[in-house]
């Protein structure tokens, strides 16, 4: 309920006693709906309120809704072809940089990405040329309901914008050749650029505000987020709330996306449960927190925190079509720790030390010590695994491709992975086969066990293995092992370590270590063989480590 409580606040009423719901409705339903809806939740106690709060929110949008409805006229059922025509051009418009290659390439795939880009043009030209516009139909349906415009499939308006919508696929690929040919300045042929972006519906439609996009975001997403996730929205969502509060989603400009990120530098840390800043808003906090000399969000907060979290909620409307580019595309802060000295790497003198101690004195075996424990750092030491990846494995997961006994890192249930780039197939390291890592699965496998490892519980932030990491963060502690943040995570920068020193080809390595190019956002996991990708990782090792107490006799 806290991420809730965050978005739909509960006030005492100082009559009664009793908590109640407010919230301010949005100003493009002002004219039916003014000022704020208030409701009590008939309870005197905080958590009995707050249980409430998910009826008498669902009580609130339905009024929203239901003014909107009343507010709105029926959509036009028609396109002029000029509108057709500049609906085409702003797709064209927002969907160019995404063809353009703009990072260094070599000749060779240079001639690949030419030659692919000329065979996708002359298929397209060739669907164009028997009016076969399958691969825009989607396009055109979520284009006409952007401008507030309901076409019927089989009308000859929608027919129309499917004809100008592949003639501006037809041009990005043409722009696409230009680009890899040396020809930057391509200008499209029959496209409108300089005609408005979207063409204006006759129907008066709402205003899409930041809070009607806030409130559709989180409907969209809330089902899938977990609680951190939830808790986690719910500052971000109240600083765009309160700066642009009832602000067209299209009209913020890039600077005032800009002035957001100097807003977010000079907010305290923890703003909302402060005490000295109750009651007061984004912009006073700031004044507050200056005035106090309270401490300041860290960059790597408003980063990682913030600002990908604004970021997707603006990425979320170029998707919707509520607007053509994001304000906030590439916002970031200066961070002044360099990202290397964030966290160690073990070295192989720690790396010693650490496996000849606690559960790592003598082979596994079923003797009451922990199995998350002893196979879940090694698994991150040979496979640069993420504590959550590792922990969060089945004996599914475990099995055999091409002859190669594998890792399958993958989603499932409720587990995601951090990013796509995570999953993969990956053969599993000499080094865990010696230490008797398959003879572990067999024995799980037969009886019955469905995690590989039962006692992965959660952790304070309901995390899979979090429990588990914490642990082994407190013991490398207690070894006085020295370094930045020594942890499991340390483990995956060991690995990337181990991986150069290897003089792995690049991409072999991004494919091993589950990484994109910086720069292409391109990940080549699935470009490698499973025994292309055993060769490489058979070369990955650690000189000087010795885990020979731990093999199986």
């Amino acid at each position: 309920m806290e991420g809730m409580e965050m978005t739909y606040a509960l006030s005492r009423n100082k009559r009664s006693s009793k908590w109640q719901f407010r919230k301010r409705y949005p100003s493009d339903v002002a004219r039916i709906l003014p000022g704020e809806f208030i409701k009590s939740t008939g309870e005197e106690d905080k958590r009995a309120a707050q249980a409430r709060v998910p009826i008498i929110a669902a009580e609130y949008e339905r009024r929203i809704a239901e003014a909107r409805a009343k507010l709105a006229e029926a959509p036009p059922t028609t396109l002029s072809d000029a509108q057709a025509l500049a609906m085409a051009a702003n797709f064209y418009r927002s969907a160019l940089p995404s063809y353009l290659v703009t990072r260094p390439i070599g000749q060779l795939e240079q001639r690949q990405l030419l030659q692919d880009t000329r065979e996708r043009l002359e298929a397209t030209r060739e669907a164009l040329g028997r009016n076969e516009f399958g691969m825009v139909a989607a396009a055109a349906r979520t284009a006409a309901r952007g401008a507030g415009v309901e076409l019927p499939e089989d009308s000859p308006a929608m027919d129309m914008l499917r004809r100008c919508l592949m003639l501006a696929f037809v041009e990005l690929m043409r722009a696409a050749v230009a680009r890899l040919e040396g020809a930057p300045d391509y200008l499209p042929q029959g496209l409108p650029l300089d005609a408005p972006a979207v063409p204006a519906p006759t129907a008066a439609a709402p205003k899409r505000t930041i809070e009607a996009l806030l409130t559709a975001y989180e409907a969209d997403k809330a089902a899938g987020w977990s609680k951190a996730s939830a808790n986690a929205f719910g500052p971000v969502s109240r600083v765009l709330r309160e700066m642009f509060a009832d602000r067209e989603v299209g009209t913020i400009t890039r600077e005032e996306a800009k002035g957001l990120v100097k807003v977010l530098e000079g907010l305290p840390v923890s703003f909302g449960r402060r005490k000295e800043l109750a009651g007061l808003t984004v912009p006073q906090m700031v004044e507050r927190g200056r005035a106090l000399g309270l401490p300041l969000l860290a960059p790597k907060t408003i980063n990682s925190k913030y600002l990908v979290n604004v970021a997707a909620v603006f990425n979320w409307a170029v998707t919707e079509q509520w607007i053509a580019s994001s304000p906030f595309r590439s916002l970031s802060v200066y961070d002044p720790v360099d990202a290397a000295d964030k966290r160690d790497p073990f070295k192989v003198p720690q790396l010693n030390k650490l496996f000849r101690s606690g559960p790592w004195q003598s082979p596994w075996a079923e003797d009451g010590r922990s199995s998350g424990e002893y196979w879940v750092p090694l698994l991150c030491l040979f496979h640069g695994l993420r504590n959550g990846e590792a922990a969060g494995l089945r004996v599914a997961d475990v099995g055999e491709e091409s002859g190669f006994a594998v890792l399958h890192v993958r989603p499932y249930g409720g587990r995601t992975l951090k990013t796509k780039e995570a999953r993969a197939t990956l053969p599993i390291h000499p080094e865990l086969i010696r230490l008797g890592f398959l003879s572990f699965v067999a024995a799980q496998r037969e009886a019955g066990a469905v995690q590989l490892f039962p006692d992965s519980d959660v952790g304070g932030k309901r995390e899979v293995g979090g429990k588990i990491g914490a642990r082994f963060s407190r013991h490398v502690q207690s070894l006085g092992l020295e370094g930045k943040r020594l942890g499991m995570h340390s483990f995956r920068h060991s690995f990337e370590d181990a991986t150069r020193e290897a003089e792995l080809a690049p991409r072999t390595a991004l494919a091993l270590t589950r990484r994109t190019e910086a720069g292409s956002g391109k990940s080549y996991g699935d470009g490698m063989s499973t025994r292309q990708k055993a060769e490489a990782l058979g070369r990955v090792a650690y000189p000087g480590l010795d885990l020979s107490h731990l093999y199986r006799k």
